[in-house]
């Protein structure tokens, strides 16, 4: 996965293209945490992944049901919106744990508010925003 970064995005749809691409690269079990300010892109990469993973309908940040689960995709995806949550306790209290007993890809925006919950392994795209366009770089947690 190393391999495709850093890169530049200049578009949505350009964002949902290399999500796609991305996917590629993920496996049942992969954690990818998603670090980047509000219009960044998160929820645009996570939806060139789903695409490639079979979704056909739309996806939309979980950030007020937390957790959105995808069981359509091939393997299952689990997209997180951790933003509304104050606490590891919150994040615990909806199944963390159980969460990564899963066989499925999870994706999770807004890691960097419990970075302590991430485990070790996982994959971790910081996006910046740029004049014209986002700056992706990946570091393994």
């Amino acid at each position: 996965m190393q391999q495709l970064f850093p890169i530049e995005i200049d578009s949505a749809e350009a964002m949902k293209a290399f999500g796609s691409e991305l996917a590629t690269q993920l496996r049942s079990g992969d954690i990818l945490a998603l670090i980047g300010d509000l219009g960044a892109g998160k929820t645009h990469l996570t939806q060139g992944i789903a695409s490639a993973l079979g979704r056909t309908d739309s996806i939309t940040s979980p950030t007020f049901a937390l957790v959105n689960e995808y069981t359509d995709c091939s393997p299952e995806l689990l997209h997180f919106d951790w933003y509304r949550m104050e606490k590891p306790e919150e994040l615990l209290a909806i199944g963390w744990e159980d969460y990564l007993e899963r066989d499925a890809i999870l994706v999770i925006e807004w890691p960097d508010r419990f970075p302590e919950m991430i485990p070790a392994g996982s994959h971790c795209i910081h996006i910046e925003h740029l004049e014209v366009g986002r700056s992706l770089s990946y570091v393994q947690a």
